[in-house]
């Protein structure tokens, strides 16, 4: 792991970097609420970065490139690029929003795998509810939000 210009790199999507900016704890703090919460902090660290890595797999499967997947103060962002067409960007538009449903989806699993109450009952809140909620807002059909480019998906 590494520092630059901000960043811990803690990773590699293929070549690209995996980042987190120096911003996301304080992000995370103002999010979740401004208390102590690191359970929470964490589950939101873990949406934002399953989110931006469910774009890197669209884009890479549309034939696109990623250049970085990075999560900072207010999310994340999966710098991204390829010669592909409306649908195609409409389609990775859609794939942080299905990655966090895989998570949803396996909160049975997770939740009873992990001990209730206190740290991991944050994260559990995290990538249930805090989840739905992100679902929700990244669906609003206006930028910057995804909705803006998943929706042209349905339309003629």
């Amino acid at each position: 792991m590494r520092v630059r210009d901000g960043y811990l790199v803690i990773g590699h999507f293929g070549r690209a970097p995996i980042r987190i900016h120096w911003t996301m704890p304080l992000g995370a703090f103002v999010l979740c609420g401004l208390r102590f919460a690191p359970g929470a902090w964490l589950g939101f660290l873990i949406l934002v970065l399953v989110h931006e890595l469910g774009h890197a797999l669209l884009a890479r499967a549309v034939g696109g490139y990623v250049a970085s997947v990075d999560v900072h103060a207010v999310g994340g962002s999966c710098e991204w690029g390829g010669d592909v067409t409306m649908k195609q960007r409409a389609i990775v538009a859609w794939g942080g929003v299905l990655a966090q449903l895989a998570v949803l989806l396996t909160a049975p699993v997770w939740s009873s795998v992990l001990p209730s109450g206190g740290f991991f009952g944050e994260i559990t809140t995290a990538l249930t509810t805090t989840n739905l909620m992100l679902i929700a807002l990244n669906l609003i059909p206006a930028p910057p939000f995804d909705g803006a480019e998943a929706w042209r998906l349905f339309r003629r």
